[in-house]
């Protein structure tokens, strides 16, 4: 053999060996979810007594999300859950099913295969300690009270009518329960001859108990099961917090100044005991906790300051102290532009104003100085300002040195604001046709989403005009809502668990308007066909 053939022979050699190795490419992706191949015991068995249960998949599965797996009924030790290979087991090591019973071991959307991913859907395994299955059901559908958008991952809870309390979804498991879907759908399956109240929540703890900060919905009437069950329809809302004009606490931490923290300061007057002098602002919070100031002038740091709070159903006295090293509250101003050419220009003072030198307010347009229409005095801390703004003009408003006083006796330092009038063009115009039911009263709200968040452009309430010219409407995108005002007070109002009151009913016209500058529209719509679209 030559020297030449007998170097081929090796770079031959030497090349296979260390050529990589690589799976053969262009094969179909596995897009099939795992299957299961067996059941021990058998799925839907009966007079189970069993401590374990073996489920096997046809390829290597994995518990992705150990949370949404839940049994019904409630065991008081949840078993253990395990996946291991291709199987799933459950083991009941310390709390076992109770007798005579169907439960349903859900898994959802838990259970995925190793290598790709894909999800066994809406999967369950159900078994009855009993003679037989139970093979009713319950199912529906939960929207936002407030939105109509649909609700994922809320718990539905059915508990028994014969053991039913008003404190039992406070303190007590459901009997039965099953989470909504991605599209607020549910189902609750294997269900016994019963009579049940349904209460969902969102359940923010997972400790399948109603906490009072978490969103909940109920049905009015009770609940049958049946074989085929008709869908029902919940909406979830926030139950309040606490019962209205509630006083959740009560402190002073500046000089003269007393504030109460009160829930959804409705009917509810604070008055000092002592014939004075004082004043009240309303600070708005979230969710209805709204601070309620009181400024009192002559109050002395070291003697309590005492005062009456009346309700509509009650009244009671609080005594407040100023905190030592307490400072006088600092004065100040916001001067708030108008929006529309129509609007008036807002001045807000921190503190209750005595004195305002009308002569030390200067109102220029351009670069000359003219007076307004009026201004106006609204309370001690607000006062407003109208004139008949100029298409393009720039405007300017100034409070020269000490122009205000509040009632400490502090002047205010020169403040000022600057704005250029807004013209029609930057304006969209819309002549809207209404074609209506006035059989409830309801409020028509043109309605500006920013994500989730929802800004009223412009409302009207019944009864509602047959046109209307909606003029100034800021360049954007708008829908119609209406809403059910059954109290008519103007406003959408949540429900209430303990008063067994549904939140005000809310509808969505489904056309969406993309409103331009300088554009003027035609719309019509029909309240009726919103309501039952």
């Amino acid at each position: 053999m030559t020297n030449s053939l007998k170097l081929s022979i090796l770079s031959l050699i030497i090349f296979s060996g260390c050529a990589q190795q690589v799976v053969p490419t262009g094969g179909k992706k596995d897009e099939n979810p795992p299957k299961v191949i067996s059941y021990k015991p058998e799925n839907k068995s009966v007079k189970f007594k069993e401590d374990k249960i073996i489920l096997k998949f046809d390829e290597y599965i994995t518990i992705k999300d150990p949370s949404q797996i839940i049994i019904s009924p409630i065991l008081k030790t949840k078993p253990t859950i395990e996946s291991d290979g291709k199987q799933i087991s459950i083991e009941f090591l310390q709390s076992k099913p109770a007798e005579n019973t169907t439960y349903t071991i859900n898994f959802a959307n838990s259970v995925t295969d190793v290598n790709e991913g894909n999800t066994l859907n809406n999967f369950s395994y159900v078994f009855s300690t009993g003679e037989y299955v139970d093979s009713n059901r319950v199912n529906g559908k939960i929207l936002n009270a407030f939105t109509n958008i649909q609700e994922k991952d809320v718990l539905v809870g059915l508990y028994k009518k014969s053991t039913f309390t008003d404190t039992t979804i406070y303190k007590l498991f459901p009997n039965y329960f099953g989470k909504s879907r991605e599209n607020g759908s549910f189902t609750i399956e294997n269900l016994p001859n019963d009579s049940f109240y349904l209460f969902a929540f969102k359940d923010e703890n997972s400790d399948n108990k109603y906490q009072k900060t978490e969103l909940v919905a109920f049905q009015e009437n009770i609940i049958i099961p049946e074989p085929r069950s008709d869908s029902i329809q919940i909406n979830i809302f926030q139950n309040p917090l606490y019962t209205q004009d509630k006083l959740l606490d009560s402190l002073s931490r500046n000089k003269h100044v007393y504030e109460f923290i009160v829930y959804n300061p409705t009917d509810i007057r604070i008055n000092p005991d002592r014939k004075t002098q004082f004043y009240t602002k309303n600070i708005p919070g979230k969710n209805y906790i709204d601070t309620v100031q009181i400024y009192i002038a002559d109050s002395k740091d070291t003697v309590e300051e005492n005062f009456t709070l009346v309700t509509s159903d009650t009244s009671f006295k609080v005594s407040l102290r100023t905190k030592n090293r307490s400072k006088l509250p600092i004065q100040k101003i916001d001067i708030r532009i108008p929006e529309k050419p129509t609007d008036t220009i807002k001045i807000a003072f921190a503190n209750p104003i005595d004195t305002l030198i009308e002569t030390k307010l200067k109102f220029i347009e351009d670069t000359i100085e003219t007076k307004p229409s009026y201004l106006k005095k609204i309370n001690a801390f607000k006062y407003e300002i109208y004139y008949p703004y100029k298409e393009g003009k720039s405007y300017t408003i100034e409070l020269s040195d000490s122009a205000t006083q509040d009632i400490f006796g502090n002047y205010n330092t020169k403040t000022s604001n600057l704005f250029t009038n807004k013209t029609l063009k930057d304006f969209g115009t819309m002549d809207l046709k209404i074609l209506n039911n006035q059989k409830k009263h309801l409020l028509l709200q043109l309605i500006e989403k920013q994500g989730q968040e929802e800004l009223i452009a412009q409302q009207w309430e019944s009864p509602l005009p047959n046109t209307i010219k909606v003029e100034y409407i800021k360049p954007g995108n708008y829908i119609f809502k209406v809403v059910e005002d059954t109290n008519k007070n103007r406003k959408w109002d949540t429900g209430n668990i303990e008063k067994r009151t549904q939140a005000e009913k809310v509808y969505y016209d489904k056309t969406e308007l993309n409103i331009k500058a300088y554009w003027d529209i035609e719309q019509t719509i029909s309240i009726d066909n919103i309501i039952t679209n």
